[in-house]
């Protein structure tokens, strides 16, 4: 059975979103860099880091999946402007990120997270947080479907929209659909974007850091830095 309109998650359907998430970033650059090559424990790890943000963010977030065959096979969450960064995630959530992803990828995910706030717009906006849809259903226009559903969402609450990437194939998607790219820089050696769409002038929304590189912070749009941001779109 298709049911391919994008909908409010009940709780059951958040967790189906938790495994199709953990599934959809397996392969990108980034948790390839951090986790290593075995796939099992790339999924694993990325479900253990998405718990608090699919489960325990529900008011603070908005969020959409998509069904096909009886099942969720992509979704997304976004913070609303002014409610990014979220809150911390509670300590079990700390405790469960730690026993399946270890010291040394924890501490490798927040040195890019702390990279990705230094190119963050000062400017209010909303915070693609994640974007994905399972790998086996990827390109067959779901993610579309999705990002039409963020559009909607956002038109309640009109404000530009920004997200990071560190995939090339998603990259392409965004552009497609009238994002432009902000910053591209590395971390970890990992080629990474920030994109946005929305923003009136791409020098005066920019966080102090990267409107004064002279600081030694990020370097802005088409120059490359050598620090970026976590991805989280898979499409």
């Amino acid at each position: 059975m298709i049911e391919d309109t994008p909908k409010n998650p009940d709780a059951f359907e958040r967790r189906e979103l938790l495994d199709v998430l953990a599934r959809a970033f397996r392969d990108n650059p980034m948790n390839v860099e951090i986790h290593g090559s075995r796939r099992a424990r790339r999924v694993r790890s990325n479900r253990a880091g998405l718990r608090a943000l699919v489960l325990d963010a529900d008011r603070q977030t908005v969020a959409r999946v998509i069904r096909y065959g009886g099942r969720v096979i992509g979704g997304f969450i976004a913070a609303p402007p002014g409610l990014f960064p979220l809150p911390a995630p509670s300590l079990k959530r700390q405790i469960g990120c730690f026993w399946h992803q270890g010291a040394r990828a924890m501490d490798r995910w927040g040195h890019v997270s702390h990279s990705l706030n230094e190119f963050r717009p000062l400017l209010d906006h909303w915070h693609l947080s994640v974007l994905g849809v399972e790998p086996s259903f990827q390109g067959r226009g779901f993610g579309g479907r999705l990002l039409e559903a963020l559009f909607a969402a956002i038109a309640v609450q009109p404000a530009p929209l920004y997200l990071e990437s560190d995939r090339e194939e998603s990259v392409r998607f965004y552009r497609a659909r009238g994002f432009e790219e902000r910053a591209e820089t590395r971390v970890h050696g990992v080629r990474c974007w920030c994109l946005g769409q929305g923003f009136a002038d791409e020098t005066e929304d920019l966080c102090d850091p990267v409107r004064k590189p002279d600081r030694g912070g990020p370097i802005p749009h088409r120059a490359r830095g050598r620090e970026a941001s976590e991805s989280e779109v898979a499409l």
